[in-house]
């Protein structure tokens, strides 16, 4: 009984802790949840996917309603082409993680994957001056960039990332809080297709979920909490908070990694 509560507690903190970071910075939370779960290792691949989008579903759906009023501020078009590219993105990714996910080397090449992206993001968000900002317009490359942003997202199960962020503000030339924004709104979409792609293959039912409502609650929680910072704290904090977390992720990347091999 005690061991039951300590671990609902447990899941419930790292869907709270996962989601007011991923809220507040924009890459969703999933890109936390996954490597920490990859870390406890309780679970399987595919019971660490469902939990993560779910959670940072939950996240997505406060997060946007909390922030309703920017979207106000977002181009309707680039909006809609957007969350139409994550959808068929999410789709796309959830389909090739599930004709894959038997492989015993699709957990190192995820973590492999994850490690080179964030490391790439890092040294971009911090060495934005040399790099030149576009302002993408073609409607077709804003399908196509939300068809890639949703097919990452859903592939590598971590519900968005900071490549959203440091993609957006590169091609769209946004700074980290619209960024941040813009990203929480495909993460919205690709996780609701990843999801509802998972429930319709009808794998659900040999996942073992004891700890999805823990999660979803904190997730619920984090986006109310993430959101409300976000309204307040200065784009130079939110950076902090980006940086700080991308590094720490990094490493223990690094040491699910280095697991994997062993």
């Amino acid at each position: 009984m005690k061991e039951g509560i300590r671990l609902a507690l447990l899941y419930l903190l790292i869907g709270l802790g996962a989601t007011i970071i991923g809220s507040l910075a924009g890459f969703g939370g999933g890109i936390l949840i996954k490597p920490i779960l990859d870390f406890l290792g309780h679970y399987d691949l595919k019971t660490i996917g469902f939990l993560s989008a779910s959670t940072v579903f939950a996240m997505a759906v406060v997060s946007v309603y909390t922030r309703r009023r920017t979207l106000k501020e977002m181009r309707l078009d680039h909006a809609i082409l957007l969350a139409t590219g994550s959808i068929l993105g999410g789709l796309f990714g959830k389909g090739i993680f599930r004709t894959f996910s038997h492989l015993t080397w699709i957990g190192m090449a995820q973590t492999g994957a994850l490690i080179v992206i964030f490391s790439l993001v890092l040294y971009y968000v911090n060495h934005k001056s040399k790099f030149k900002q576009f302002h993408i317009k073609s409607r077709v490359m804003v399908l196509v960039i939300g068809l890639v942003l949703g097919l990452m997202a859903s592939f590598l199960d971590i519900g968005g990332g900071p490549h959203n962020v440091a993609i957006l503000s590169l091609l769209f030339a946004f700074d980290t809080k619209k960024a941040g924004f813009y990203s929480l709104f495909i993460i919205f979409f690709s996780q609701l297709a990843s999801l509802i792609s998972t429930i319709t293959a009808g794998t659900v039912s040999s996942m073992d979920l004891s700890m999805l409502l823990f999660m979803v609650i904190g997730g619920i929680s984090g986006g109310v909490i993430g959101s409300r910072l976000a309204k307040f704290l200065p784009i130079e904090t939110v950076e902090k908070v980006f940086n700080v977390t991308i590094f720490l992720l990094i490493l223990l990347n690094i040491y699910n990694f280095i697991q994997y091999m062993m």
